[in-house]
């Protein structure tokens, strides 16, 4: 099942089912509130017969939901661990982190005045969490899992702690267009594809088959790190490439993952 937010007017929002050639309005105000709605959300979201909307119809530039947590995962490729000299970690490096804001898959983002060197970028997995998890081991991890979404963190290099870790930069966080719950891609949202270009130059090309700890591992440690509630996001960190293309004024972003979507971003002056 694939889900999104749309724009249906320009004070309603609403929560959407993507079926073949229409969206299937839902009777909530994103995914985010249909997520934390009840165990048996994605029972009623596919059950659900509500009003039909043309495809062109509808405006997508809004996030399908605003996580209330987002636990970020440190470098997790070998080309970003190979890109920043460091040796892989014996066990992932997770943290809290606070978005400044979060922005829909079409969007414009002003380059922020007190950076000089541009932002940060790069294109992630995102889980988003079904149902609460605290301390869930990781055999038991996936049924936790709501389902996967494109997500880009974008941070003003000029920021003090602008390296990967504990201590990073307030992110302005891009999400969408769509989650896609997990019974529509493989187990654990592995074998899929990962890409990334600036004004259409490849720049990211990556399988999330290469993560060194994945899905099911990061959402049991994060299990760990704080109690999981239903629509916290877990990021799972970025292929090597973006470090040596960071963004500034006039430059478009396009960041994709096969079977999930897209997002554009074009990166405006302040």
């Amino acid at each position: 099942m694939r889900l999104t937010t749309i724009r249906i007017t320009p004070d309603r929002t609403t929560a959407a089912r993507i079926d073949k050639k229409h969206f299937t309005s839902l009777p909530h105000p994103d995914v985010g509130a249909l997520i934390a709605s009840g165990t048996d959300w994605a029972r009623r979201a596919t059950a659900h017969v509500g009003e039909r909307l043309p495809l062109p119809s509808a405006t997508t530039e809004v996030p399908p939901l605003t996580p209330g947590r987002v636990v970020r995962a440190g470098p997790n490729y070998p080309t970003r661990l190979k890109e920043l000299d460091r040796q892989r970690p014996a066990a992932p490096s997770l943290s809290l982190v606070r978005p400044h804001a979060v922005a829909g898959a079409r969007t414009s983002v002003p380059l922020p005045a007190a950076s000089s060197r541009g932002m940060g970028w790069g294109v992630e997995l995102g889980v988003v969490v079904s149902r609460r998890a605290h301390h869930v081991p990781a055999a038991e991890a996936l049924r936790h899992v709501a389902g996967y979404v494109v997500v880009t963190q974008l941070y003003a290099l000029g920021d003090p702690a602008e390296q990967d870790g504990p201590d990073g930069p307030r992110p302005l966080l891009l999400l969408g267009p769509d989650l896609v719950t997990p019974g529509h891609l493989p187990i654990g949202g592995r074998g899929l594809t990962l890409t990334a270009a600036l004004d259409g130059r490849p720049v990211q090309k990556a399988s999330t088959s290469d993560l060194h700890f994945d899905v099911a591992t990061l959402l049991a440690r994060a299990s760990d790190l704080t109690p999981l509630e239903p629509g916290d996001l877990i990021t799972t960190g970025t292929p090597g490439g973006a470090l040596a293309h960071p963004l500034g004024p006039g430059r478009n972003l396009h960041v994709a993952i096969k079977g999930l979507g897209d997002i554009d971003c074009l990166v405006t002056d302040a």
